[in-house]
């Protein structure tokens, strides 16, 4: 599926709604997104957030690299391609960003991927982004590529149902 020269591609996104149902937001229920996709492995993640528009796409972008660490076991993940419709994401990554100066928290995170993986960010229209496409869209993976994920018994068992969940905060 991949060799271990060949970059991987991988979406983030994350967005709010503007407008909600009023039930929802009396329980609470996050009004925001984030999501990350990678389409070579067949993976799409979304999750309810809430906060800043550039600390939720960072958030995604942090959740993409911790999945791929401790859950993808059987890929060589050498180097990443990660791309965003986000343009502050993708500019926080120039050399005066004061969002990954040194010392920051968010820099420090990254500083920490990066051992692990070679890492570019990019842009992308948000209409090829695959991080925001319908599930029904997804390709499926193919019938003879097999993907293990590392999940232990214990995370497969501790999964419940919830008709309302209210997502994380940032």
């Amino acid at each position: 599926m991949a060799n271990s020269e060949e970059k991987i591609k991988c979406f983030i996104a994350s967005f709010q709604h503007k407008k909600m149902d009023p039930g929802l937001s009396a329980e609470e229920v996050s009004n925001g997104l984030i999501a990350f996709s990678v389409p070579q492995l067949g993976l799409l993640f979304r999750c309810q957030s809430e906060g800043e528009p550039l600390k939720m796409e960072f958030s995604s972008f942090f959740a993409l690299l911790e999945f791929l660490k401790t859950k993808v076991k059987d890929i060589p993940l050498n180097s990443l391609e990660v791309l965003s419709s986000n343009p502050h994401f993708v500019f926080s990554f120039s050399p005066y960003s004061e969002t990954l100066k040194k010392g920051s928290v968010f820099r420090n995170i990254l500083n920490e991927y990066s051992k692990i993986f070679k890492i570019s960010v990019g842009y992308i229209k948000p209409l090829s982004n695959k991080a925001l496409i319908s599930t029904t869209e997804y390709p499926s993976i193919p019938q003879d590529k097999k993907i293990e994920l590392d999940f232990t018994t214990e995370e497969l068992f501790k999964i419940e149902f919830k008709p309302i969940q209210k997502g994380i905060k940032l």
